[in-house]
């Protein structure tokens, strides 16, 4: 049985101003460097021996809190892990992107799988770029525990496809918030959910 253990990076500034980052990157928060080392508290005895983080900042940074309190010598970056990439979008506000494109956002609001982005990427291409790398770390990585940091949307599309769902089916799998936790434990193809989207180790006032 491998274990893998699934978060989400830590607030950041543009979290806080509403802007779409995708491959651009923006720095923790403070709020966000204090849940990242609460998420790490709460991981010391998971038995993490292995840490791998989307090569954004904002992932490396929460990563990083990870592996000083575990004692860990190193963490792997890959890109694989990167969030969704929203090509022409990045850096902008997502309200204003909403009142210029209404009928394309009538359609993301409903059913974000039939969006290609602008330069960028759609779900499925990011569920497959992301999944096809977490079954390669279970291959490196055979009865260990691994832990790996990414972002909301790459999450969600792993968690949902962990659950046995597809791409359309997104829905049906809870929201990432900043840090949240899933567990999995994977015996062959089967993926068993020990935990999922799981804050409990921020209080209210960090959530989000």
């Amino acid at each position: 049985m491998t274990r893998i253990i699934l978060t989400r990076h830590g607030q950041t500034l543009w979290n806080i101003e509403g802007r779409v980052q995708g491959s651009l990157d923006s720095p923790l928060t403070e709020k966000g460097i204090l849940q990242a080392r609460s998420l790490a508290v709460r991981l010391k005895d998971e038995g993490i021996e292995h840490i791998y983080s989307s090569d954004s900042l904002r992932a490396i940074g929460t990563a990083e809190e990870i592996r000083c309190e575990l004692g860990l010598e190193s963490l792997s970056t890959n890109p694989a892990l990167r969030e969704f990439a929203f090509g022409e979008w990045e850096g902008r506000i997502w309200q204003d992107l909403r009142e210029v494109n209404p009928e394309v956002f009538k359609i993301w609001d409903s059913e974000p799988h039939l969006i290609t982005t602008p330069g960028g990427e759609n779900m499925g291409l990011v569920m497959e770029r992301a999944w096809t790398f977490l079954q390669q770390i279970i291959a490196l990585h055979p009865k260990e525990t691994v832990c790996l940091v990414t972002h909301g949307l790459t999450l969600k599309m792993l968690v949902t496809k962990a659950l046995g769902f597809e791409v359309h089916e997104w829905a049906k799998t809870p929201w990432q918030h900043n840090t949240a936790l899933n567990i999995f434990e994977v015996v062959g193809d089967q993926w068993l959910p020990k935990l999922l989207g799981d804050c409990k180790h921020l209080d209210e006032s960090n959530l989000n």
